[in-house]
């Protein structure tokens, strides 16, 4: 019988114990997207962190690794979830709704190779079936999932990572119109540097990050994804102006390339640059907030039949906030203004805010309320502008120890400038969850 038992945590290095901490100072969790960003460095700095939280979560969770092979820690959970989609097609007209089946299969490694060097896996993949449509059918990976090692030499924390995730749900990117027919790979393979000077926390990161659809699909306008390629760099330096308060500069850049592009690719390579500054501490005993803003140029060029084009320059900022009112609730508001790449290659100039907060009123149940709104637009002139918003509520319970159950609602109203281009949907879920 494989031995299982909880696992003891060697005491940390000072510079162990600040590294995953720094990195969260220094960037937090920007809502992962299935396109890329302009602010591509931004975005995968607080990737990272997030990234390295949750190892450091992990890490710390008595009994979370509870499966000993060799000299490997694992965790394994199991799901199944069920959900409805009123409008897969993401339509005007004719919406058509289709039941989904989703098992998935979550795990977790740590192998601490030495005292100071640890591999880390986090893995999340599944299938999702359609009743009606099974040309839509595809698997997934979570995004979240990574291969990653972590060296620490002196004051330097070094982070060896690939990042890789496969988007499926057309609905949760407001650039996809008129097919459900989407599905992207996503790897990021990369390092980060943490330089730990005390008061002084200096960054520096690289990431090859790759864009490929699995499934192309057309939209209503005659166009599917584009695959392509990033070469993204990125720097900060914070300084700790006392415990847990961090401010810091923030300096970043981008080279996209498109290696196939679709009719409606306006652009067949582009680069982009940023510089800005960053701020991370707690407002109050219960409330904390985190910001990033500052200057961006996005310089694209030209394809096909479009023989101008011309620099994209503006502010980006993401603003969040976490508040915990009490023992009963606490939410999350966050908001900003970034680039992104649409779903055909085009470049959306997009405002989005989010709230989310967590109710615990009900004994052994969690609700979850949520609102979403983003406004976008194409940078390049006479195209699209839209809105999309809509309300979510879950619930959760659990069964057993080991087994818990969700059940979710989330509705989505898409307005566009455009005919035919706007859509309304709801998407009903019901999901149960098993760690062994």
């Amino acid at each position: 019988m494989t031995e299982i038992r909880h696992l003891k945590h060697r005491p940390a290095k000072k510079s162990q114990r600040r590294a995953p901490t720094v990195a969260k100072g220094v960037c937090v969790f920007l809502g992962l997207l299935s396109a890329a960003h302009g602010q591509e460095a931004v975005r995968m700095s607080m990737a990272s962190a997030e990234a390295a939280e949750a190892r450091r979560r992990a890490a710390t969770t008595i009994g979370y690794y509870n499966l000993k092979l060799g000299p490997t820690a694992w965790n394994f959970g199991t799901g199944l979830g069920v959900e409805y989609n009123s409008n897969v097609n993401n339509t005007e007209s004719n919406p058509e709704g289709d039941l989904i089946f989703r098992p998935q299969l979550n795990t977790r490694l740590v192998w601490p190779v030495s005292d100071q060097n640890t591999l880390n896996l986090a893995l999340g993949a599944g299938y999702s079936a359609y009743v009606n449509n099974p040309q839509l059918d595809r698997a997934f990976i979570t995004p979240g999932s990574e291969l990653s090692f972590d060296l620490y030499v002196g004051d330097f924390w070094i982070n060896l990572h690939d990042r890789f995730s496969i988007t499926e749900n057309s609905y949760q990117d407001p650039t996809v119109v008129g097919t459900g027919n989407y599905s992207q790979l996503q790897n990021a393979l990369g390092l980060a540097t943490t330089w730990d000077l005390n008061k002084v926390i200096v960054r520096v990161g690289y990431d090859h990050v790759n864009y490929d659809p699995l499934n192309g699909g057309n939209s209503q306008n005659g166009g599917g994804q584009p695959s392509g390629y990033s070469e993204v760099f990125s720097t900060s330096a914070g300084y700790a102006l006392k415990p847990g308060m961090l401010l810091g500069l923030e300096l970043g850049g981008s080279l996209i390339s498109y290696t196939t592009t679709t009719t409606n690719t306006p652009y067949s390579n582009a680069n982009q640059w940023n510089v800005g500054g960053f701020y991370d501490a707690p407002v109050t005993e219960y409330i904390h907030f985190t910001g990033h803003a500052g200057y961006t140029v996005y310089s694209p060029e030209a394809n096909g039949a479009l023989t101008t084009v011309s620099d994209f320059t503006g502010i980006y900022a993401q603003l969040d906030i976490t508040h915990r009112v009490n023992q009963y609730v606490n939410y999350t508001l966050s908001g900003g203004r970034t680039i992104s790449v649409a779903f055909s290659g085009g470049t959306i100039d997009r405002y989005f805010a989010d709230w989310q907060a967590n109710w615990k009123i009900l004994r052994k149940v969690s609700l979850g309320t949520s609102f979403h709104f983003e406004h976008g637009s194409q940078v390049f002139a006479g195209s699209e502008t839209y809105d999309q918003y809509g309300p979510g509520i879950s619930l959760s319970r659990p069964i057993t120890a080991k087994l818990t159950s969700s059940l979710g609602y989330q509705f989505y109203w898409r307005d566009s400038n455009l005919p035919g281009r706007n859509y309304v949907l709801s998407v009903v879920s019901l999901n149960l969850n098993y760690a062994f």
